[in-house]
């Protein structure tokens, strides 16, 4: 049985953990209800801040990554010794399998440690594991990957464990950015399950 949930985001005030559960809640500010629910999740979730790929070339999260795309997005870091080498893996082969399906959805892999991973060591870890077209791997200031994945609801709610690199979940956000779609799923199956995954949320 596959673990995932399909949701549409309608965003107003509250915390992360809410935005991305599929609750609607209702904006306090006249002018946020005005808005459209696409252009509130823009405004709470993603932060358009600058950010570099695996090529050097700097580009804006929202403007360049997600604006009118099918995405699926994760973090990792180079050096991580467990969790990152199956996700990556389950993801490539995901990827493999959608074939066609595929082409139009941009993989994102976005570097918990920017510092540490810069374009160079980006390019090699995706050499190590012959990553081609379709996927993008991020880096850039720390202060900028932390407010996309604290928009994008990576967060953790206990802030020791948070901290705590070694604790990410090997979670994907999959969403298609036109249709304010948002889902998640779990990296940690077999890359099967994250095609059929991937399929459901964006077919």
């Amino acid at each position: 049985m596959i673990n995932i949930q399909k949701r549409s985001l309608l965003l107003g005030a509250g915390a992360a953990a809410a935005a991305f559960a599929g609750t609607k809640v209702m904006a306090s500010a006249p002018a946020i209800r005005e808005q459209d629910p696409r252009e509130q999740l823009r405004q709470k979730r993603f932060p358009n801040v600058p950010l570099l790929t695996h090529t050097g070339k700097e580009v804006r999260f929202y403007d360049d990554l997600l604006k009118d795309k099918k995405v699926v997005i994760n973090f990792m870091y180079t050096v991580c010794t467990d969790i990152c080498t199956p996700v990556t893996q389950n993801i490539l082969q995901a990827q493999r399998l959608l074939g066609d399906f595929a082409k139009d959805i941009h993989f994102y892999s976005i570097s918990l440690t920017p510092l540490q991973d810069d374009p160079a060591a980006l390019r090699t870890y995706m050499n190590a594991f012959q990553i081609g077209k379709g996927w993008t791997f991020l880096t850039g200031k720390p202060e900028n990957i932390e407010r996309v994945r604290q928009g994008l609801g990576f967060a953790q709610r206990d802030p020791k464990e948070d901290a705590d690199i070694t604790n990410h979940a090997g979670m994907l956000r999959i969403g298609n950015e036109r249709m304010g779609s948002w889902g998640h799923a779990s990296a940690i199956t077999t890359g099967k399950s994250v095609a059929r995954m991937i399929r459901f949320e964006l077919g």
